[in-house]
């Protein structure tokens, strides 16, 4: 509960009167202040408690446009507030706007002083800033009369929350063909050798796969829909970062948006898909595998987030590296300037190494790697990481990709300070920066 410019000046003259009547020890002056005090209290209980009886009468209900939009585009929310207001009272709503979005436009907050059974109704456009699942969580009404002022949650029930499901932008559209002058056309996957089936024409369509026979028999334009290859698809890792350490969000929002374009133009050519998250050296979770897309972008919304990372208290490098830090030890042992001691050590060093790649083949990432990519053949991977930090499990990846001939691309987004971190350290592999 908060004063009001009259009470204030109300509780200034109980005050001062109170002061006065000490000083002067003047009964007439301490009989005035008490009054004042008492008239204020009055005013306090009656205010309390004609707002306990105004609050139970208090009614909402919150209603979204649309329950499913893209990060980035706007929707609306509609409400309704119902209430009984005594007079001489006055209240204000102001609905709280869900968190990691921004007000588009109308307004958010509406006001009546109005006695009697009152409706306030107010609607507005809100755009989110980030993929996931946002829950409206009501507002703020405030109560005041001349004197005071309160302010109370005004919360929707658990039941009839209204919410809103962002999926990820995504980040492909039409481009233009180089060395050509035709018009803009929207690059599509790579398609299968078998006709799956014939459909109907539709505004986007690729001309070039118009079956014209089909087309000048039904008297309207076909479209030949191919079929890929069951044992061919491409795989997506998903390099998630650590909840833990301070990360750049736009960069991370960026890179599931690019995610999430990638995913949806496959499926939409019915091509299959397998979906990988890993989080630096730890394996997370077989994603999914298939071809529906309203499921795919489900999971790309919910679960392609930044996790906790489980640390290891040592992990040991890759079987090449480690081979050339054994050979690195013995040219360094030959040298006449290193003491005795540092001999000793390297010496002992390259002897743990050598004895750590006779008992250990692999590691356990590595093998959980080869395990997957053994199962089928896939034409590509795509590994998806903010590349900072050790990377060298994004190298693993890429020399077993090596060893089976797929070809391996890490695509990473541009840090908001417009660098793309940790590029030099990936040894050549191809990285694209989105």
């Amino acid at each position: 509960m908060k004063l009001t410019p009259c009470s204030t000046g109300l509780l200034a003259v109980f005050l001062i009167l109170i002061f006065l009547a000490i000083i002067l020890d003047d009964p007439v002056l301490l009989m005035a202040g008490t009054s004042v005090g008492l008239l204020l209290m009055g005013l306090c209980l009656q205010f309390l408690h004609t707002v306990e009886k105004t609050y139970r009468t208090i009614s909402g209900s919150w209603k979204m446009e649309k329950s499913l939009i893209r990060q980035g585009r706007s929707n609306t929310i509609e409400c309704t507030i119902s209430l009984f207001l005594p007079c001489g009272y006055q209240v204000r709503y102001q609905d709280t706007i869900p968190s990691l979005c921004s007000l588009e436009s109308g307004e958010d907050q509406t006001w009546t002083d109005s006695a009697g059974s009152q409706t306030l109704t107010l609607s507005y456009r809100f755009i989110p800033h980030y993929h996931g699942t946002i829950c409206h969580e009501g507002g703020i009404i405030t109560i005041q009369n001349r004197f005071f002022r309160s302010s109370l949650p005004l919360r929707p029930e658990k039941s009839s929350t209204p919410s809103v499901q962002v999926q990820p932008w995504p980040l492909f559209g039409p481009v233009e063909k180089r060395g050509s002058g035709k018009d803009l056309e929207r690059i599509g996957p790579v398609k299968g050798y078998s006709i799956r089936q014939f459909r109907e024409y539709l505004p986007g369509d690729d001309i070039r796969h118009v079956d014209w026979k089909i087309s000048a028999k039904r008297g309207t334009l076909y479209i030949r829909e191919y079929a890929t290859p069951a044992d061919e698809m491409p795989m997506v890792i998903v390099d998630l970062p650590d909840s833990g350490q301070e990360i750049d969000i736009q960069s991370f929002s960026r890179m599931v948006s690019s995610i999430s374009g990638y995913v949806e133009s496959k499926l939409a050519k019915k091509e299959p898909i397998r979906l990988i998250g890993i989080s630096g050296p730890n394996m997370s979770d077989l994603y999914y595998e298939g071809y529906d897309m309203a499921h795919c972008l489900t999971i790309i919304r919910e679960r392609i987030h930044p996790i906790p990372r489980t640390f290891h208290l040592f992990r040991f490098m890759m079987r090449s590296d480690m081979r050339k830090e054994i050979d690195k030890a013995a040219l360094s042992m030959d040298w006449t300037e290193i003491s005795r001691d540092e001999r000793s050590y390297l010496a002992r060093v390259r002897e743990i190494r050598k004895q750590h790649m006779q008992e250990v083949k692999t590691t356990r990432f590595a093998h959980a790697m080869n395990t997957i990519l053994m199962q089928r053949h896939f034409h590509e991977i795509i590994l998806y990481s903010l590349c900072d930090g050790d990377m060298s499990h994004i190298r693993e990846v890429a020399a077993l990709a090596g060893r089976k001939n797929i070809p391996f691309r890490i695509r990473t987004p541009k840090g908001t300070d417009h660098r793309a971190q940790g590029l030099f350290s990936l040894r050549g592999e191809p990285v694209e920066v989105i």
